[in-house]
C-alpha cells in the first residue's frame, strides 16, 4: 500500500512543480503561408466562376487584415545621401502570404542616383518595358529627367567594371546607343543571402549590375572601388538620347542588355514627411500552365488605408510590352510601380472580363499580386 502512495504522492509532487514553473504544451511555430493562387475559367470573371473558385478570388481580394497585422514593418531606412549609403534590406526572410498574394521583405537597397534637390523621380511616362505609346524600342531601365551636368553618383557600393562609351563595345541594341555610361558590378548587402531568399520567380541571380547612360562627364576609372552616393559622373545627352536625363539599368547575373530588370523593384522608395517609407506593387498574371500573360491597361487604384474608401489616385500602365522582360526572376513579375505610399490599392484591368484584386502595400517592401487563368 505504501509503495502506491509513494507514486502517487510523487506524481502531484511533480504535477505542482510544472505549474509551478509556468510549464505549458510547446506551441507550433509560425510558417509563411503558400500563396493559393486563383485560376478563373477563360471567359469567366469572379461572379462567373464556380462557387469554389469566386469564394477564392473573394477572399483573395478582401482586405487581408490578418496580413497586415502579422507583418511587422520595419523602421524605414533614409534614402541615401551623397555621403551615406542606402541601409541594406533585410532580404532572406520568409514571405508572408494570403490568398494570390505575397508580401516581401525586399532587396530594395539601392540609392537613388540623382540626389535631392535635383529630381530623383522616375519618369512615370516610359517605365521600364513600356514603349510610349509604340514610339520608342522597350524600355530596359528608367529615366530621370534633370538637366545638363546634374551630378550622377553611385547606387551602391562597388566595382567599376566599364567606364568609357559604346562605340566599339555594344551594351545595348546598338552600337553608340547608351553614349558614354558607368557600369557598376556591386556587392550584396550585409546580411543577404542569395540561395537561401525566397522569390516567385526563382532565385536571386548574381552578380548585379547598375548602369548609368547618356553622360556628358565620366568621373570614375575602370577598377576602381566607390560607395554609395559617390559621384561617377554627370547627366548629359550623349548617345541615342533626344533630350538631357540620366538612363538608369539594374543588371542582374551578367552585364548584358537581356539581363535588364526593373530599377523600380530595387530603388529604396522615398520616405514622406512624417518618415514613414513608400512600397512597391508588382503583379503577375499567368495562363494555366505558369506562363506570363501580356495585358493592356493595366489602373492601379490608390485608396488610402480605407480598403472600401474612394479613389484618390490612379497609376495607368501596361504589362511589359517586351514578351523577353516578363516573368524573369526573381520576382516572376508582369509589371511593377515603385515609390507607393503605403496602403490599400485596387488592381484592375481588362482580360476575359475585368479582373481586379486588393492588395496592401507596406512600408519598405514589396506586395505581388499573382492573376492566373485556366484554359
Amino acid at each position: 500500500m505504501k509503495p502506491a502512495i509513494d507514486r502517487c504522492a510523487g506524481i502531484l509532487l511533480l504535477l505542482y512543480l510544472l505549474g509551478a514553473a509556468g510549464c505549458s504544451l510547446p506551441r507550433q511555430p509560425l510558417q509563411a503561408l503558400t500563396p493559393d493562387v486563383v485560376q478563373l475559367t477563360v471567359g469567366e470573371t469572379a461572379e462567373d466562376a464556380s462557387p469554389t473558385a469566386a469564394q477564392s478570388l473573394a477572399q483573395a481580394s478582401e482586405p487581408a487584415r490578418t496580413l497586415a497585422s502579422a507583418a511587422t514593418s520595419p523602421t524605414p531606412p533614409e534614402i541615401a545621401t551623397p555621403t551615406q549609403a542606402a541601409e541594406p534590406a533585410q532580404s532572406n526572410l520568409q514571405p508572408l502570404c494570403a490568398g494570390s498574394q505575397c508580401v516581401y521583405a525586399s532587396p530594395l537597397w539601392l540609392s537613388p542616383p540623382i540626389q535631392q534637390p535635383h529630381n530623383d523621380q522616375v519618369d512615370a511616362s516610359y517605365r521600364f518595358g513600356s514603349t510610349q505609346d509604340k514610339q520608342r524600342d522597350p524600355h530596359h531601365g528608367v529615366e530621370l529627367l534633370n538637366p545638363f551636368g546634374t551630378p550622377v553618383l553611385a547606387a551602391g557600393d562597388g566595382r567599376i567594371v566599364v567606364a568609357g562609351d559604346d562605340k566599339e563595345t555594344r551594351y545595348s541594341l546598338y552600337p553608340n546607343y547608351y553614349g558614354n555610361l558607368v557600369v557598376i558590378q556591386h556587392d550584396l548587402p550585409a546580411g543577404s543571402q542569395a540561395d537561401d531568399q525566397q522569390f516567385p520567380g526563382g532565385a536571386l541571380p548574381v552578380p548585379i549590375y547598375t548602369l548609368y547612360a547618356h553622360l556628358s562627364e565620366i568621373s570614375v576609372h575602370e577598377g576602381q572601388r566607390v560607395q554609395a552616393g559617390e559621384e561617377i559622373g554627370r547627366v548629359g545627352m550623349t548617345g541615342a538620347a533626344t533630350g538631357s536625363h540620366l538612363h538608369f539599368e539594374v543588371r542582374l547575373g551578367e552585364n548584358t542588355y537581356q539581363a535588364a530588370r526593373n530599377p523600380e523593384l530595387w530603388l529604396a522608395p522615398h520616405a514622406d514627411s512624417t518618415g514613414v517609407q513608400g512600397g512597391v506593387l508588382a503583379g503577375r498574371v499567368l495562363d494555366a500552365q505558369g506562363k506570363p500573360i501580356q495585358v493592356e491597361g493595366v489602373v492601379i487604384q490608390y485608396l488610402g488605408e480605407d480598403p472600401d474608401g474612394p479613389v484618390l489616385a490612379e497609376t495607368y500602365l501596361n504589362a511589359y510590352e517586351e514578351k523577353a522582360l516578363l516573368g524573369l526572376s526573381p520576382w516572376g513579375e508582369s509589371f511593377a510601380v515603385g515609390d507607393l505610399p503605403p496602403g490599400w490599392y485596387r488592381v484592375n484591368f481588362p482580360y476575359n472580363g475585368m479582373q481586379n484584386q486588393l492588395a496592401e502595400v507596406l512600408p519598405g517592401q514589396i506586395t505581388v499580386v499573382t492573376f492566373q487563368f485556366a484554359e
